[in-house]
């Protein structure tokens, strides 16, 4: 369920970083945002110097609590879509080594949690438009008259960085903000912002009422 009045509060790219999760959620503990998860909830970097490789797991847990709760909305990003493809491959055919890590984690839980991790994750959008106003996606808003295949969107070849031209030829829509993950650095061009703070072992969140970017560490 989304929350189509608001307000929201967009969250960047998360990568397993669950104690920054908490104190984003301990700066509203009466819920008065509808978060919006942009993506890659999962999978720590190998960069990260400020955050402890806590299970998976949890931070699986956090966000299905609230997203079946009614109070976040979560976008499918590209970790969370390597899950997903990994369900049927066998173990030595997996190269990435966070994808065998949370798989391994998934195994050690009940069934029931493991279905409901997976059902979330499998019924996570592509894109979400809230209010008539905000565009979400992790990557790219494919346009009104494109069709592109959950797939192509995850691992085609390649995502567009927005430059002038590019806001024109992917016809992003000069009467909508849009929001992306992924890049890993914040990133503002027109109408087009990346909330993804990655790279700064930061996570970027946006409050809608407050017109707001905040960088939680």
């Amino acid at each position: 369920m989304t929350c189509e009045n608001g307000p929201w509060a967009f969250v960047g790219d998360l990568h397993g970083r669950v104690h920054v999760l908490e104190r984003i959620l301990a700066k509203d503990p009466s819920l008065h945002y509808h978060y919006v998860f942009v993506g890659d909830i999962l999978h720590h970097k190998p960069f990260f110097r400020y955050s402890k490789r806590i299970s998976p797991v949890k931070i699986l847990e956090i966000v299905h609590g609230l997203v079946s709760s009614g109070h976040a909305t979560m976008v499918l990003g590209n970790h969370e879509n390597y899950i997903l493809r990994s369900l049927i491959m066998a173990d030595e055919d997996i190269r990435k080594r966070e994808v065998r890590a949370t798989l391994k984690s998934l195994r050690e839980i009940s069934l029931p949690d493991r279905l409901k991790y997976i059902s979330m994750l499998s019924n996570a959008p592509l894109s979400l438009e809230l209010g008539d106003k905000y565009r979400i996606a992790h990557a790219y808003y494919p346009h009104a008259t494109q069709t592109v295949s959950r797939d192509s969107i995850l691992h085609g070849p390649g995502y567009a960085w927005f430059k002038d031209s590019d806001l024109a030829r992917h016809s992003i829509n000069p009467g909508y903000k849009y929001f992306f993950g992924h890049w890993g650095y914040p990133y503002w061009r027109q109408n087009v912002t990346v909330i993804d703070a990655t790279s700064l072992e930061a996570v970027g969140v946006y409050y809608t009422d407050r017109d707001e970017f905040t960088l939680f560490y």
